[in-house]
């Protein structure tokens, strides 16, 4: 999945809940903490960047897909669903498990659209990490049929958003009218 795809999500999932400033960056977390160390230790060694394509497949970015299978886990999302509870439990937060859910949910949710849109050669998603390596074989992301569906519900969902608050917005000037 892409970057700005996850990131939409993460915002989609959690308008109204969770800061744009969280939720955006915890959707696209999971990968920027597998891909972003990887570069900077294959530029630090003098590596050439690896070229994606149709052929790329996982074991030609090994420092990335090590961090990776944590960063795609079920397991880490329990991790910092805790530490998020704890934190809004601390801050006396009225329902910090809701609080909780909705800071680990646009990872949650990346890692369950990751499942189906890599495929058992580039970059599997191991969402059983690392009690098992069980991984399924879905699609790489790029593909037409899998990339462009995916970005319709992802534009209608906004659209979605976007009308109702519109809506909701609309109201609440016709109701501050009604009473002046």
């Amino acid at each position: 999945m892409d970057i700005f795809s996850h990131w939409l999500w993460g915002m989609a999932l959690t308008r109204g809940k969770v800061s744009w400033k969280v939720s955006g960056p915890m959707g696209v977390l999971p990968d920027l903490l597998a891909f972003i160390p990887a570069t900077i230790y294959r530029m630090s060694n003098g590596k050439s960047r690896v070229s994606v394509d149709d052929n790329t497949v996982t074991a030609d970015m090994p420092f990335a897909w090590e961090i990776y299978q944590w960063t795609h886990s079920f397991a880490i999302v329990g991790f910092l669903y805790c530490c998020g509870y704890y934190f809004f439990k601390s801050k006396g937060h009225e329902n910090p498990k809701y609080m909780a859910w909705m800071f680990v949910l646009p990872w949650f949710f990346h890692i369950l659209l990751d499942i189906p849109g890599h495929s058992i050669d580039f970059f599997p998603t191991p969402f059983l990490h690392p009690f098992s390596d069980f991984m399924l074989d879905g699609v790489r992301w790029s593909t037409w049929w899998f990339f462009f569906p995916q970005v319709v519900v992802l534009g209608g969902v906004w659209w979605y958003i976007l009308k109702s608050e519109k809506s909701q917005s609309m109201d609440e000037i016709a109701d501050t009218a009604d009473l002046a």
